[in-house]
Order: C-alpha cells, then sequence, then structure tokens
C-alpha cells in the first residue's frame, strides 16, 4: 500500500514537472523562410531583396526554362562566398523531377544588386546518366567575370556524379 502511494505521489511529481520542461520546446519561434539555417536557394529570387537582381540577370534572355524564371525549384541551402575579396551568397537549384538534366548554379551579390547563373542542361542520350558532361549544355547569365565563372563551374564538377 505504501509503495503504490509512493508511485502515484512520484508520478504526479513527474506530471507537474511536464509543463516545465515543455515549455522552452513550445515557446520557440517557428522556423522562417528567410532563416539562414533553413533557407534555400530558389527561395532569395522571390524576396524583394534579390528579386530586381534576378529579373535583370533574366532580362533580354530568350527561352528562359519556366522553372528558373520563376525560381520554382527543388534546391539546396545557400552559403556564403567569397571570392576576390567580394562576398556573394551561392546555391543551385533544379526543375523538379528532372535534377539529373536540368540544374542550375547561381550568386548573388552581397549587395543584392547583381545576380549570375550557369544553366546546365543534359540532353536525353542513352549514357548520359553515365557521362553527362559529354551531353551538356551549358548557358551563362548575367554575364559573369572570369572568376565568377570559375567558381560556377567548379560547384558543378564537385557533383561526385558529374562526369
Amino acid at each position: 500500500m505504501i509503495r503504490r502511494r509512493m508511485a502515484a505521489t512520484m508520478k504526479l511529481r513527474y506530471l507537474a514537472l511536464l509543463p516545465i520542461l515543455l515549455f522552452p520546446l513550445l515557446s520557440a519561434p517557428p522556423a522562417r523562410a528567410g532563416d539562414t539555417a533553413t533557407a534555400v536557394f530558389a527561395e532569395l529570387p522571390a524576396q524583394p531583396a534579390y528579386h530586381a537582381a534576378w529579373q535583370t540577370m533574366l532580362a533580354g534572355e530568350k527561352k528562359v526554362p519556366r522553372w528558373l524564371s520563376q525560381a520554382r525549384a527543388t534546391s539546396a541551402p545557400y552559403h556564403p562566398v567569397r571570392i576576390k575579396d567580394k562576398d556573394y551568397l551561392a546555391g543551385e537549384m533544379c526543375k523538379p523531377h528532372d535534377c539529373s538534366a536540368s540544374r542550375f548554379y547561381g550568386m548573388f551579390g552581397a549587395d543584392k544588386r547583381q545576380a549570375w547563373g550557369l544553366l546546365v542542361t543534359v540532353a536525353d542520350a542513352p549514357d548520359a546518366m553515365e557521362h553527362p558532361a559529354r551531353h551538356a549544355r551549358y548557358r551563362w547569365f548575367g554575364k559573369p567575370s572570369a572568376k565568377l565563372k570559375a567558381y560556377l563551374n567548379d560547384q558543378l564538377k564537385a557533383d561526385p556524379n558529374w562526369k
């Protein structure tokens, strides 16, 4: 009888502590789209600070794929990059459900006034999966400098499946 009473008392004590233990979890603010911990590159063009640079990069370009022009893509988190004493935000995205054939590597200047990118499309060929580089077309956007082109090319080549 005494053991039961002690067990019941312990249960009540633990139940009383539960709200105190859970409060930090329940009171934390929800993650926002702009949080760098969860933000992905494809979200940047829709943000007012980056939208004009994105539109300028695409201005005058013909036959830009819709997924790219609207930045409706599967995407990875963006990351800061420093090239020749200048800061950028860089990242990649790809056409939903077709990442192996249509991908984009892009950058925004730290001042958010310019954007550059490399669109890589791989033709549908019998050995394209084994050797995508043999069947790839490359298209530059935003007139990147040689240093930016080299960085974007290096990002593509860092993919272990790019042969």
